[in-house]
């Protein structure tokens, strides 16, 4: 089973602004955790979407298709507007074989559509 969990305003951007990759406004943060069996490559790219509308979002980092093994965790990175976040009710991350995993978009005080 893959879980997915969103952390909006992370310590991440400054991590990665002074550790590798001077990549500003690195607020989003998200986890994908793997309790399968099995390896699963998600695809390097998210969806957020509010049953109204979908917005693919492809700037992330890293750039590249993730393994996550068994029992292993992997995340993904981007600058993300909160206002623009709290438009949305879920996010989707896809596997490479096209299968996706959800997590409802929860920040406090807000009032998705």
């Amino acid at each position: 089973m893959i879980h997915v969990n969103i952390i909006i305003n992370s310590s991440i951007e400054e991590v990665l602004a002074f550790k590798c990759c001077t990549l500003p406004d690195q607020n989003l943060e998200i986890h994908i955790s793997n309790t399968s069996d099995k390896p699963v490559v998600i695809q390097n790219y998210f969806l957020l979407t509010n049953g109204e509308e979908t917005l693919r979002i492809d700037n992330v980092y890293p750039p590249r298709f993730q393994t996550i093994n068994p029992n292993d965790i992997a995340a993904i990175y981007c600058a993300m507007d909160e206002e623009i976040l709290c438009r949305y009710r879920t996010l989707e991350v896809y596997d490479s074989d096209g299968n996706n995993y959800s997590a409802p978009i929860e920040i406090f005080g807000s009032s998705p559509i």
